[in-house]
Parts: structure tokens; C-alpha cells; sequence
């Protein structure tokens, strides 16, 4: 669509099964709308921008990816959130409040990644972020309570478990935290009762294999037992037999 030119759109789930009775739409209308391109703006390209447009255009794809997160649209706040770390990771020489702006902006970008990604069950590329936004602040509540949620996701309970003590340590307030610590120790302990199934079945299977060998190990010795006597009289009735066909 070009400026000046117009659109018509057909929605057939625009009313739904009820309608609009205030201006007598009846139930399962169309909705048609006109859409008009007024104007546009050309996005500028990262390499266009000075750090004041960057930190600018940050925030506002910040609020962007916000708004899409509470739509449940987590790829479309991916995209908005990846633009803020391609436009600032790699800035330097900013100024003492140009830098605190950008690592506040880094920071949520990828606080938020990480949000987007538990949600849609890529735990580890939620563990990524989680962790450069706590190569920022080691401390960061956030950053220690989705990482514990991704070392979780990715069975390393006691991984996740750690972060949550943390949490807990830092901020007692965290309830949330409290009861994921209990969920790690429930995991946990399956966990080793699984292990301590596999090894006592190894260790089974390994006892029943050195029993077999036993068993032929004696079958062996018992032959051999047998063979021997049966060489030791033959020899004896070749002897004596023989020295008799001689005479």
C-alpha cells in the first residue's frame, strides 16, 4: 500500500454470534473497515542513529515489547526487545548518563527476553539472558528468579534451587521463590530415587552375570576334574594291557 491509497478489510468474526444491538448489527455480521496510508516514516538503521536516537527509539520499542507481552504475542516482543541489545550492546564511549540509560535499557531488554522465552518453553535461550542481564547485576531479583525458572525448565533442580535460595536470602519478601525451593527439593529427591533405582538394578544384573561365570567357572573344573581321571586310567589300562600283549 502506497500513501494516499486505501484498503477495505472484511473481519467475519467482528460481531461474533451477538451482535451490536446498540446500532442494530445483527449477530454474525461481516465488519468491514476502510484503512488509509496518510503518511509514513522510514526507520532509520542503526548505523543512521547517534546514541541519543538509539536510546530514544529504545524506550519506545521497550514499551512496544511490553504491550505485546501482555498480549501474549512473545515472538512479535522478542523481535521489539532484540532490537535494543543490537542497538546498544556494542555502543561505547557514552556519556556517565548515556551509559546508565543504556545498561538500564540492556538490562530490561534482556530481563524480558528471558520472560518471553520461559513462557514459550525455550528455557535455555531464557538461561542465556538471564544471565548476561546478571553479568550487569548479580543480584538482580528478576535475573535470579527466571534463571532459577530455566535451570528448573531444564531439569537442573538443584541449579535452580541455588537461585532461588538466593532470591529468598535477598529479598525475604519473595514467596514466590520460597515455593519454588520447595518444588526444587521434591525434584531433587526424585531424582535420586530414580539413580538409586538404575544403580541398584545395575548392580543386580552385574551380581546375577558374576553368578553365571561362577557357575561355569565350576562347570569348567568339574570337566576337567573328569577329563583328568579318564586320561589317568586309561593310561593305566594301556599299561597294563599293552605290557600283556607283549608277554
Amino acid at each position: 500500500i502506497r500513501k494516499g491509497e486505501g484498503r477495505i478489510f472484511t473481519d467475519v468474526y467482528g460481531f461474533d454470534t451477538t451482535g451490536h444491538e446498540k446500532f442494530q448489527i445483527p449477530p454474525g455480521a461481516d465488519l468491514k473497515y476502510e484503512l488509509k496510508l496518510k503518511s509514513f516514516e522510514k526507520a532509520k538503521e542503526s548505523w543512521e542513529m547517534n546514541v541519543e536516537e538509539k536510546l530514544e527509539q529504545g524506550a519506545l520499542v521497550k514499551e512496544r515489547g511490553t504491550q505485546y507481552f501482555k498480549a501474549g504475542r512473545y515472538r512479535q516482543a522478542i523481535m521489539q526487545y532484540k532490537k535494543i541489545i543490537s542497538w546498544l550492546e556494542h555502543e561505547s564511549g557514552l556519556q556517565q548518563e548515556e551509559s546508565a540509560k543504556a545498561k538500564a535499557l540492556l538490562q530490561a531488554a534482556s530481563l524480558n527476553l528471558a520472560a518471553c522465552f520461559l513462557k514459550l518453553g525455550e528455557h535455555r535461550n531464557a538461561l542465556e539472558h538471564c544471565n548476561k542481564a546478571l553479568e550487569m547485576d548479580s543480584n538482580n531479583e528478576k535475573g535470579l528468579f527466571r534463571r532459577g525458572e530455566a535451570y528448573f525448565g531444564i531439569n537442573e533442580p538443584e541449579r535452580a534451587r541455588d537461585d532461588f535460595a538466593k532470591v529468598v536470602q535477598l529479598y525475604p519478601g519473595n514467596k514466590a521463590a520460597r515455593a519454588h525451593i520447595g518444588q526444587c527439593q521434591v525434584r531433587i529427591r526424585q531424582q535420586q530415587e530414580r539413580e538409586r533405582k538404575i544403580y541398584a538394578n545395575m548392580f543386580q544384573r552385574l551380581a546375577e552375570k558374576e553368578g553365571k561365570v561362577r557357575v561355569i567357572v565350576i562347570l569348567i573344573m568339574k570337566m576337567g576334574i573328569f577329563f583328568v581321571c579318564v586320561f589317568f586310567y586309561t593310561c593305566i589300562y594301556l599299561l597294563m594291557h599293552g605290557g600283556q600283549e607283549y608277554n
